[in-house]
C-alpha cells in the first residue's frame, strides 16, 4: 500500500514538470485566439432573413449591423465606388438611420474614414475571389454587401483583437517577467473583456481594429522608450496617425510621448544639457507632425462631406469636455467599465505594481487610460448606445494586459514571501479567481449571438442575468453590500443623498432627457422635452424619501406623506434647463420647491398647478428635487382615492426643456 504522503508529493512533482513546459503558456495563449476565431465563425447573422437578396433598398443586415453597417457602406463606396458620395450606397442597401444631408448636398455618415481605408484591400481581396468562384459558378453577387464579402473582410477584427494581446503580452513578458503571468493576462483581457463581442458577435464595429492600432502606438513606444533617433518620432507618428484615422480622440494617447520627452528634457535640464533637452522636445514635436500628416485623410473626407473640417460631424453638443461623467462611466450599471467588466478594474489596479524598472512604461500606460477615460466620459452618451461594456475602452487592451500581468506577477510574489506555496496551488487559485469573470462574460456574449443588439438601457446588475442555479446566492449578496465592483462610486452616492448601496445601481445612468442624435446642436435642443414620471409606478428607485405610493386618478401621482418629500434627478447635460414641476393640494395648498437645498419656487397651488422655475447652470450627475409642504387632510376630490390624514401636495411629473443659448 502506497503511503498518501508520497502520492501527494509525486503530483506536486508532476505538476510542477507540466507547468515548467515553456510551450504551455503560449498554449493558452493559442488556445484563447481558436476559441475567438470559433466564435466568430459560427456567428450566423444575416439579419434574421438569409434568403433574401440584398441591394434592393432595404435594411437587411449581413454580418454588419447598426454603426458597423454605416462603417462597412463606407469601406463598399471607397472600395468599389471609388469615392465617398454615401448617397447610392445608403439607398442601395438601407439607410436605418435616416442619415442627414450636410451642407454639400450629400448623405451623411459621420464615422471615422480610416476602419474604411483599412478594409479597402481585403473588400478588394474578396471581389477578386468572387469574381473567381462566379467564374466557376458560384454566383456571388458583386455589388460587395454579402456574407462571401462581410465573412472575409470582418475576420479581420479577429486578427486585430488577437494581435491587440499579443502586443500586450509581448510587453508584460519585457516589462513584468515572468512565463506564465503574461500569458493569463492575454487570455484574460480577450475572453473576459468587451474586446470578446467586436471581435466575434460584433465584428463590423471598429473597436477590435481600434484595440490593435493603440496597441501598436503604445506597444513601438514602449519597446524604444530611451530612443531620440529620427527613425523612431517618425515610426511614432505614423502609427499614432493611423490610430487618429480610425478614431480621432486617440491623438490623446501621444501623450505618452510628452511624459517621455518631458521627463528626460527635465533631466537633461537638471544636468545643464540644453541642447539634449530641445532634442526631445523637438522628437516629440516631430511625432506630432507626422501624426497630423497622416491624419489627411480625414479631413478630406470632412471636407468632401461635410463643408467643413473644424466642426464635429455629430453635431456640436455631442461632447462637453468641460463636464466629464467619469463616475458614471467606471461605475454605472449602464455598461460602467468596471462594473460590467471586472477584469479592466483589476487590469487598471494592476498598471500601479509594475516592478521598479517599469514604472516609466506604468506611468505612460496609466496615463493613456486615464486620458481616454475622461474623453470618453464627455461624449454624450457616454455607455456607448447600444453597448457591450465600456466599448470605446477597448482601445486599451494594451495596458490592460500589462496591468493584469503585473497584479498576477506581483501577488504571486507576495504569496511566495508569505508562505512557501506549491507552483500547482498557485495557478490553482489563480485559475478558480479568473474564470468565473471569464466564463461570466463568455456567456453575456453567448446570449448575443444571431446579431442580436447589446443592451442601450440600464439594467440592474442583480439578478436576472444571472444563471438562476446562483440567483439565490447572489441576490443574498447583493442585498447586504451591493455590487462591489461599483465601489466607490455606490458608496459616496449612498452617503451623499442617503440611500443604501444599491441605488446607485438602479439610479444612475438613467435620465429624463437624453437629446435625439439629430438634436446636437444649440438651435434644435429647445426643441426637444424630457420627462421624469414622479407619479408613476416603476419609479421607485429615485423616490429618498416622504413619498407614498403611486395612486392613480385624472393622472398617476403621489402624495407627500412627509414635511419634506426628495427625489432624485439624474442630469446628463451641463446647459440651462426649465423645469416644470405639476402638484396639486391636499393636506396643504402652499409649497416651496428645493433644487439641492436652494429655494427655487414657492407658489400657492389651486387644482394641478404647473411650478416652474429655470436653472442656468444646471449641475451634472444626480439632484435632489425637495417638496416642502405641511401635512393635513386633504379635501376629497371627485376621481380621486381616498387618503387618510396626513398628506401634504399631489405630485405628478416633473418635465424638462433646454433654455435657448
Amino acid at each position: 500500500m502506497v503511503h498518501g504522503g508520497v502520492v501527494s508529493r509525486w503530483l506536486r512533482t508532476l505538476l510542477s514538470r507540466v507547468l515548467r513546459r515553456p510551450r504551455l503558456p503560449r498554449l493558452l495563449v493559442l488556445v484563447a485566439f481558436a476559441l475567438i476565431a470559433g466564435m466568430y465563425c459560427t456567428n450566423d447573422d444575416m439579419g434574421g432573413d438569409p434568403g433574401s437578396p440584398r441591394g434592393d433598398g432595404k435594411y437587411r443586415p449581413v454580418l454588419a449591423r447598426g454603426d458597423g453597417h454605416m462603417l462597412y457602406l463606407m469601406a463598399r463606396s471607397t472600395a468599389l465606388d471609388g469615392d465617398w458620395v454615401f448617397d447610392n450606397d445608403l439607398a442601395r442597401f438601407g439607410d436605418p438611420w435616416n442619415e442627414r444631408r450636410t451642407k454639400t448636398g450629400r448623405k451623411a455618415i459621420v464615422h471615422p474614414v480610416g476602419p474604411a481605408l483599412v478594409w479597402t484591400p481585403l473588400i478588394w481581396a474578396a471581389q477578386g475571389g468572387a469574381v473567381v468562384a462566379n467564374a466557376a459558378g458560384a454566383d456571388i453577387p458583386t455589388h460587395g454587401y454579402t456574407l462571401w464579402h462581410q465573412r472575409f473582410v470582418l475576420f479581420s477584427s479577429v486578427v486585430f483583437a488577437c494581435g491587440a494581446v499579443l502586443i500586450g503580452r509581448k510587453l508584460a513578458a519585457r516589462f513584468v517577467g515572468g512565463r506564465w503571468a503574461p500569458s493569463y493576462a492575454a487570455a484574460c483581457v480577450l475572453l473576459g473583456t468587451s474586446l470578446t463581442y467586436y471581435a466575434t458577435h460584433m465584428p463590423s464595429y471598429s473597436h477590435a481594429m481600434d484595440a490593435f492600432a493603440c496597441a501598436a502606438f503604445l506597444g513601438y513606444w514602449a519597446l524604444s522608450i530611451g530612443r531620440r533617433d529620427l527613425r523612431r518620432w517618425i515610426v511614432l507618428g505614423v502609427l499614432l496617425g493611423v490610430a487618429m484615422l480610425i478614431r480621432v480622440q486617440e491623438l490623446a494617447m501621444g501623450i505618452v510621448v510628452a511624459i517621455e520627452a518631458v521627463a528626460a528634457a527635465a533631466r537633461c535640464l537638471r544636468g545643464r544639457e540644453h541642447r539634449e533637452a530641445l532634442r526631445w522636445v523637438g522628437g516629440g514635436a516631430v511625432t506630432l507632425a507626422v501624426a497630423l500628416v497622416m491624419f489627411t485623410p480625414q479631413l478630406l473626407e470632412w471636407h468632401l462631406v461635410f463643408g467643413s473640417i473644424t466642426e464635429l460631424p455629430q453635431g456640436s453638443r455631442y461632447t462637453r469636455l468641460e463636464a466629464p461623467m467619469i463616475g458614471e462611466l467606471l461605475f454605472s450599471a449602464r455598461n460602467g467599465w468596471f462594473s460590467t467588466t471586472p477584469l479592466a478594474y483589476v487590469g487598471v489596479i494592476g498598471l500601479l505594481l509594475v516592478p521598479r524598472g517599469a514604472r516609466l512604461v506604468g506611468l505612460g500606460l496609466l496615463a493613456a487610460v486615464a486620458i481616454q477615460v475622461y474623453l470618453n466620459s464627455t461624449i454624450l452618451d457616454w455607455w456607448g448606445g447600444a453597448s457591450f461594456g465600456q466599448r470605446r475602452m477597448c482601445n486599451v487592451t494594451v495596458a490592460l494586459v500589462v496591468g493584469l500581468a503585473a497584479l498576477i506577477w506581483r501577488t504571486g510574489r507576495l504569496v511566495a514571501r508569505v508562505r512557501r506555496c506549491p507552483r500547482g496551488v498557485w495557478h490553482a487559485v489563480f485559475v478558480a479567481v479568473a474564470l468565473p469573470f471569464v466564463a461570466w462574460n463568455l456567456h453575456q456574449v453567448g446570449a448575443l449571438r444571431g446579431g442580436k443588439a447589446a443592451p442601450s438601457q440600464l439594467i440592474p446588475s442583480c439578478c436576472e442575468r444571472v444563471p438562476k442555479p446562483l440567483r439565490g446566492t447572489a441576490r443574498w449578496f447583493y442585498e447586504h453590500v451591493g455590487n462591489p465592483f461599483q465601489f466607490p462610486a455606490n458608496a459616496i452616492f449612498a452617503l451623499s443623498h442617503d440611500v443604501d448601496l444599491r441605488r446607485w445601481d438602479h439610479v444612475v445612468g438613467n435620465y429624463p432627457f437624453v437629446p435625439p442624435w439629430n438634436a446636437l446642436e444649440d438651435h434644435q435642443l429647445p426643441k426637444y422635452r424630457g420627462t421624469l414620471r414622479i407619479g408613476h409606478p416603476g419609479n421607485e428607485p429615485y423616490l429618498v424619501s416622504g413619498f407614498s405610493r403611486s395612486m392613480r386618478a385624472d393622472r398617476p401621482f403621489r402624495w407627500t406623506v412627509a414635511p419634506v418629500a426628495t427625489v432624485l434627478v439624474p442630469n446628463l447635460m451641463p446647459y440651462g434647463q426649465r423645469l416644470t414641476l405639476w402638484l396639486a393640494p391636499g393636506g396643504s395648498d402652499r409649497v416651496i420647491v428645493r433644487w439641492n437645498g436652494r429655494v427655487v419656487a414657492e407658489r400657492e397651488l389651486s387644482g394641478w398647478t404647473a411650478v416652474s422655475f429655470e436653472l442656468p447652470d444646471i449641475e451634472l450627475h444626480t439632484n435632489e428635487l425637495a417638496i416642502e409642504a405641511p401635512l393635513g387632510a386633504a379635501a376629497s376630490r371627485e376621481g380621486w382615492p381616498g387618503v387618510s390624514e396626513g398628506v401634504g401636495v399631489a405630485v405628478g411629473d416633473l418635465e424638462l426643456v433646454f433654455l435657448p443659448r
